[in-house]
């Protein structure tokens, strides 16, 4: 997400609410469900994508975020390959920070998201059931205190941040702007870092999968391994694949 450049009433000094947020990357990892399938969580496929204007060209950034957006609310409505009731999201923060900008820059852009406002699951917050965002899951819903992605995930033996983390996503974008030759390498690393992120978060789910006694060890542990078979997984991140089995 990136601070809006355009002029706003609001404070300068303190992170931008919601609406004044650009999105510029979208990223996810899908997983899929079957109770009757061994094992009944595997990894399907993963994207991500970064998308910034560089020419100072408001209409040209609006296209591109308009772009992003449609993409993730196609994805969330089923895009045709599966009903968007049984689309579940998982996020970090996800309640607090990124969907909210989601959403309202949605509305900026004319785009629906009936995937949210149409399903009680997916804003009710006191259950995993249509969206689990994982902090506010693990938190105790507000009883412990904000835990932080990568701190979780290196707990559990997960690398956590590696090259970079989010406040250095509008640092690259202003270099890019200063040096437009470089634009597509910085945001290629940022897709990198998005999916990354991305990555970690399944697998943090996919733990709490065994701690919440939903699977077995070895349930947990073959899931794991459809995630290690993957190049997509093995070229974005490198990862301990025995140190996370159980």
């Amino acid at each position: 997400m990136l601070p809006l450049r355009e002029p706003l009433a609001i404070d300068v000094d303190a992170f931008p609410p919601p609406y004044a947020c650009r999105v510029v990357s979208i990223s996810y990892v899908d997983v899929c469900f079957d109770a009757s399938h061994e094992p009944r969580y595997w990894f399907d496929k993963c994207y991500t994508e970064c998308l910034w204007d560089v020419t100072d060209s408001s209409a040209r950034a609006d296209a591109l975020e308009r772009r992003l957006l449609a993409h993730f609310n196609g994805v969330m409505t089923g895009s045709g390959e599966v009903e968007s009731s049984l689309v579940h999201l998982v996020t970090w923060n996800g309640r607090g920070f990124d969907l909210p900008v989601i959403l309202m820059r949605s509305m900026r852009h004319r785009l629906a998201c009936k995937w949210y406002y149409g399903n009680r699951n997916m804003r009710y917050r006191y259950s995993d059931e249509g969206h689990c965002d994982l902090m506010d899951s693990l938190g105790d819903y507000g009883a412990a205190r904000a835990m932080k992605l990568g701190d979780v995930a290196r707990s559990i033996g997960l690398p956590g941040k590696t090259d970079m983390s989010g406040d250095k996503v509008s640092v690259l974008y202003e270099e890019s702007r200063k040096d437009p030759s470089r634009a597509d390498d910085l945001m290629a690393k940022t897709a990198r870092y998005c999916l990354q992120d991305s990555i970690q978060t399944a697998l943090v789910w996919l733990r709490t999968r065994h701690l919440y006694g939903k699977v077995t060890s070895e349930t947990h542990n073959a899931s794991l391994e459809t995630f290690r078979a993957s190049k997509e997984i093995s070229s974005a991140i490198d990862l301990n694949w025995e140190g996370l089995l159980l």
